[in-house]
């Protein structure tokens, strides 16, 4: 998780809880979590447990508010309260989505004083559409690298017929991002039929093609549709895929034609290292056939 804020206080105040360290199962992942309170698990060597909530920002994605320790007692569980915890707050970005940690039941919960849901938690609330919250959470996912986690949320929005172009990029992506390329084509195929691909399908539509060794339908595709691109990285990015995969399979003629469109895309100075590496396996290929 990434911290957003550290510090350290004084210990203020001690107080006890009825739970013993035995009670405290560790099988809830992050999703599972969202709105809870949770005990975080700690290494052998520490001395006490992290407690806090879980929550969802639309902006930054899941994330943990921090609410003190639990040191452990004569077998019982005791909260440590301090000042910082009191005054400020310590807000993590999860990042590390196979995290289990300990969900506090509401027994407990009111045995600590803790407000359910707390009133922070209005702060973070969205008025957007269901759907679009639930295609947010999964976009997040994506973009932390976890594309298992999305793929279902994305599923359930496609069988209830919210097919958006953002929905249809997020699914292609989780697709190809789980090496499922021909689903990844087919959904971006879909997104294209239906007049709802923007650059961001069309580069994962790519990407599938070229991944299944379609190069040649990649390279139709791209060639009919490179005016299209409305963003150059989008662009850059189609194109670079198309090189490098046509050239580890060999497929000089379709890499050589996209390398010389590569070099005419304007600032490509930024890209001056990829140019040099699809340029290296192009030449190494070519000393092949010779």
């Amino acid at each position: 998780m990434k911290k957003i804020f550290i510090t350290s206080s004084l210990v203020l105040s001690i107080s006890m809880f009825s739970q013993t360290v035995s009670d405290l199962k560790f099988d809830s992942g992050v999703i599972d979590s969202e709105n809870s309170y949770v005990v975080l698990p700690k290494k052998e060597t520490d001395q006490k447990y992290g407690y806090g909530f879980i929550y969802f920002d639309e902006m930054a994605g899941y994330s943990f508010r921090s609410l003190g320790d639990l040191v452990v007692e004569n077998g019982k569980l005791k909260v440590v309260t301090d000042q910082f915890h009191q005054s400020s707050m310590m807000i993590s970005r999860i990042g590390n989505f196979n995290l289990k940690t300990a969900r506090l039941n509401d027994d407990v919960v009111k045995k600590l004083n803790l407000e359910s849901p707390p009133k922070w938690l209005e702060i973070y609330k969205s008025s957007k559409p269901e759907n679009e919250k639930i295609l947010n959470r999964a976009s997040k996912l994506n973009g932390a690298n976890n594309a298992q986690l999305a793929l279902p949320k994305l599923l359930e929005l496609y069988k209830n017929n919210f097919k958006t172009e953002s929905l249809y990029f997020e699914l292609a992506f989780s697709y190809n991002a789980l090496g499922k390329f021909a689903e990844g084509e087919k959904i971006s195929l879909e997104a294209l039929n239906n007049k709802k691909a923007d650059d961001l399908v069309k580069k994962e539509y790519i990407y599938s093609l070229v991944h299944q060794d379609k190069v040649k339908e990649a390279d139709d595709f791209l060639s009919k549709n490179i005016s299209s691109f409305k963003t150059q990285n989008n662009k850059i990015e189609a194109i670079i895929n198309t090189i490098a995969v046509s050239a580890h399979k060999g497929n000089l003629t379709v890499a050589e034609k996209w390398m010389k469109e590569l070099k005419s895309e304007p600032n490509i100075d930024r890209y001056q290292k990829n140019i040099q590496q699809l340029e290296s396996i192009i030449k190494e290929k070519q000393s092949k056939i010779l």
